[in-house]
């Protein structure tokens, strides 16, 4: 006489979580009135492999009318897509083919999740501080052990180095005499005394201290600066103005063209000079006519005793009650080192039309 085989399960879904397992059970019962050994196995459906399913203990001997219930472990592999299956579970006696003598629970669906992402591992990054680690203790202990003799290579020079000293040399300060109202011989002895240095020594137009004194210092007196420091001298010097020889003066000179200004200087030190050309304008009004020297360009600086000043506009005729009445006055001045004026030397003529 045959068994008669019962399966039944309390579920019809299987929600499997994200590592992608789950369990689920059957109850098969023994409805004949003989004891009977019964196999318990799973038979997929499409999609579904049957390695996925786990069975402890699937064949067993099941008592007249009692129960046994089977746990299936389930476990899907990352490379299975997700989605819905359906599998089954079935009951079949050994002594027969699974296929002759059978009886299946009802269907149940298995729903698979997608994979979980997989976890990016950490870098080792202890690996790399062993490492670092590992090779600065090499390093030290070679060092230690095995000290280098050999001797340092020296990159070729092009030419030898001067010596320098380990320590330089303190600056030893010292006050700036006083030099205004010395002779130059003066002056210049003072500085080498007081240690130090006598710069260039410029003129500078000053009648009021006399001829030949300091009249500027480059450091004022009085400060404490370090010896060997340069000091520049402003020597006063007296300079008459020029005067003026050629054309003469209040002379007509012919129409087109400047005269050539020549003048004497009375002193020997000046070596620059400024000139410049004023035209005497006049303006017409109730009361007459008034005229007036007037400079239309700056003037120029010359090195030499002669100069031909560049040609003035002229306008002869009245506009706006103004006209130019031909006198040309040039100023002659000595400019010292720093471009000081004296009193200018004058000359004036009339520009023919």
């Amino acid at each position: 006489m045959t068994a008669k085989w019962v399966v039944t399960t309390a579920t019809e879904r299987v929600a499997m979580d994200q590592s992608r397992t789950a369990e689920v059970t059957f109850t098969v019962t023994n409805q004949s009135l003989r004891n009977a050994r019964a196999v318990f196995d799973i038979r997929t459906g499409e999609g579904v492999d049957e390695s996925w399913f786990t069975i402890d203990d699937p064949q067993r001997p099941i008592k007249p009318a009692a129960s046994v219930p089977y746990l299936v472990s389930v476990k899907v592999p990352p490379t299975a897509p997700p989605g819905s299956y359906e599998f089954e579970a079935r009951v079949y006696p050994p002594d027969s083919a699974p296929e002759e003598n059978f009886v299946l629970s009802r269907r149940v669906l298995l729903e698979v999740p997608a994979p979980p992402a997989p976890v990016k591992k950490p870098f080792p990054w202890w690996m790399v501080i062993a490492a670092a680690l590992l090779v600065l203790v090499i390093g030290v202990i070679t060092w230690v052990v095995w000290p280098s003799s050999a001797e340092p290579e020296v990159a070729p020079s092009a030419s030898p180095s001067p010596s320098v000293s380990a320590s330089a040399a303190p600056v030893v300060f010292a006050a700036v005499p006083k030099l205004a109202g010395l002779s130059l011989a003066d002056a210049k002895a003072a500085l080498v005394k007081a240690g130090f240095v006598v710069g260039a020594v410029q003129y500078n137009w000053d009648n009021g201290r006399g001829p030949g004194s300091v009249v500027r210092q480059s450091l004022p007196a009085g400060l404490f600066a370090g010896k060997g420091s340069i000091v520049d001298l402003g020597i006063g010097a007296a300079a008459s103005k020029p005067v003026v020889s050629a054309p003469a003066n209040n002379s007509s000179v012919p129409p087109g063209r400047m005269p050539n200004v020549v003048w004497t200087q009375p002193d020997s030190w000046p070596a620059r000079w400024l000139v410049s050309v004023q035209i005497e304008r006049c303006t017409r009004n109730i009361l007459g006519e008034t005229c007036g020297p007037i400079q239309l360009v700056p003037g120029q600086v010359v090195t030499a005793r002669e100069v031909t000043p560049a040609m003035p506009v002229l306008n002869y005729n009245v506009v706006n009650n103004t006209r130019d009445s031909g006198w040309v006055i040039v100023n002659v001045q000595v400019l010292d080192d720093y471009g000081t004026a004296t009193e200018a030397g004058t000359v004036r003529f009339y520009l023919e039309h």
